[in-house]
């Protein structure tokens, strides 16, 4: 199913991917990133719905489930689980790309609508790479992986995130102090920019996690 999807997606235009299990998924997301992700529920060993939630909460990719389960209570799973649709084999290719097509225009506006990321008084404008301070009017000016870095952190607010989280990467060498350099140019433009109230706090042996003081 996968290769013929393939052949049809790529000959309407759209640049495709296929994983055959979430690690392999995982890996062409963080080297090449996706718009939507076409998600089996039949992942072998993985539990898709648990992939479907881990997706929804960490990417910022539409996802639909297309699967060949027809229970009702999976339907309502998987939307509960975020995903944006859920279609069930047997199915039109037509049909197919209708959806994908409604999915990604919907997600397309939610993201324009939303592309903010708000922590009390500081908002971060992941696009824009521009963090604010409504309280002070202070405007600091990042990097595109210091904003990634930072939208990471904001998103998960107070709960520690290892290095290779924060970097969105499979592994790093233990030397590789990459992200230490980010998170450090990151305080310092917090500091000079006068946005005192976001607090990035190192976890030993792990990585960093963000505090919201509050006035």
């Amino acid at each position: 199913m996968g290769s013929v999807l393939m052949r049809h997606l790529t000959r309407v235009g759209y640049g495709v991917s296929v994983a055959a299990n979430g690690s392999e998924m995982r890996r062409f997301y963080r080297r090449d990133g996706a718009d939507l992700v076409l998600l089996d529920l039949n992942l072998g060993a993985e539990d898709g719905m648990d992939l479907a939630r881990e997706l929804v909460a960490s990417t910022a990719a539409a996802v639909m489930i297309v699967t060949g389960r027809h229970d009702l209570q999976d339907r309502i799973d998987g939307l509960d689980a975020g995903a944006d649709d859920y279609i069930t084999k047997p199915f039109e290719v037509d049909e197919l790309l209708a959806r994908i097509r409604a999915v990604l225009r919907r997600h397309a506006l939610e993201a324009s609508v939303h592309d903010t990321i708000q922590l009390g008084t500081v908002a971060l404008e992941p696009s824009a790479m521009v963090l604010r301070d409504a309280s002070s009017g202070a405007c600091v000016r990042l990097t595109e992986t210091e904003s990634r870095i930072l939208a990471t952190l904001m998103r998960q607010h107070g709960r520690a995130l290892s290095r290779t989280q924060l970097l969105n990467r499979e592994s790093l060498n233990p030397e590789d102090r990459t992200v230490d350099v980010h998170i450090g140019n990151i305080r310092r433009k917090l500091r000079e920019g006068g946005i005192r109230n976001l607090v990035i706090w190192p976890v030993r042996g792990h990585g960093y996690r963000m505090r919201l003081e509050r006035d």
